[in-house]
């Protein structure tokens, strides 16, 4: 039997109220199922869950800031997801493009695009770690350095291990869970809606891109992954698949992952700030270059499938 979708007639802008007020929700009582079941599985207070969060010194602090962030994770970027598109749609998985295997040449050279605009994205990390605000904006760049040493030290924190069943855990919630969450919301939802709103298809990529990098609140990473949300973007609308750029998220976020792992106990000596930089400009422009043929190649293979056509 064919399932109602209620909402499907709504306008896009309506839609994209609605899919706001639904995450807002889901935020809101995931967050508190979260601090409810740490109270259970940890035997802790609310007051001292808090203390986890802000001060994670400890082992139990870290194992249940781990969990916490894996409970957000699950409540702001899948459940919303799938319950809007109960909402608005007749196939859920037909919806956000999830329905059909990727092609195998997609996937593959989604994955190398990864690598090869490191020494590009590296360059834009560091043109955006240079940045200087004016004198009046101080304290605005004060506020914005300070959430930036925050996310940093959240960063070591969650991914400091010297086990393999630590490097597995991380990889789930660093890598696997924010794929698969985040493209659901910004690529299969919000690029979607935007193409919608603006009828043109480069726009919805470049605004979803920006929310994707402004939403992780670390300015002085917002070119790199304003880049890289372009990049798994067009991915999306070349080929009409989900799978491929929840694939290449989840490769570049494993890749990171792994190398801090071996980075910080001793076996390599790159950092995973520093892995695929460069100051050469050859390499440098070479790596867009590079990026921007591979691209090429998934846009000729599968212009066919493109979702300015299958929408």
């Amino acid at each position: 039997m064919r399932r109602t979708a209620f909402l499907s007639s709504l306008s896009p802008f309506g839609k994209l109220l609605l899919l706001f007020g639904i995450v807002i929700v889901f935020a809101v009582v995931t967050a508190f199922a979260g601090l409810v079941a740490g109270m259970v599985i940890y035997n802790a207070t609310l007051a001292e869950l808090s203390n986890f969060i802000s001060n994670p010194v400890t082992p139990n602090a870290v194992s249940f800031l781990k969990f916490y962030q894996m409970i957000n994770q699950i409540g702001i970027f899948i459940l919303p997801v799938f319950f809007y598109t109960f909402l608005v749609s007749n196939s859920s998985f037909k919806y956000l493009s999830v329905n059909k295997a990727p092609m195998l040449i997609s996937i593959l050279v989604g994955g190398l695009v990864i690598y090869t605009i490191l020494p590009t994205n590296n360059y834009l990390d560091e043109l955006n770690r240079n940045m200087n605000l004016p004198d009046f904006l101080s304290g605005i760049e004060d506020w914005m350095q300070e959430k930036e040493n925050k996310a940093r030290k959240l960063t070591e924190i969650l991914l400091s291990t010297s086990s393999i069943t630590g490097l597995t855990i991380n990889i789930i919630i660093v890598a696997i869970i924010p794929a698969i969450g985040e493209e659901l919301l910004f690529r299969g939802l919000l690029l979607k809606l935007f193409n919608e709103l603006a009828k043109n298809i480069h726009i919805a990529v470049l605004v979803s891109a920006i929310i994707f990098s402004a939403i992780h609140f670390q300015f002085y990473g917002f070119l790199p992954r304003l880049m890289l949300g372009m990049i798994l973007g067009y991915l999306y609308v070349f080929t009409a698949n989900l799978w491929v750029p929840i694939f290449v998220h989840f490769l570049n976020n494993a890749s990171s992952t792994i190398i801090y792992y071996l980075h910080y106990n001793g076996y390599i000596k790159i950092s995973m700030e520093d892995f695929g930089a460069s100051s050469n400009v050859a390499y440098i422009i070479g790596s867009l270059l590079i990026t921007l043929w591979l691209m090429s190649l998934i846009y000729q293979k599968e212009g066919s499938n493109r979702i300015t056509k299958t929408r």
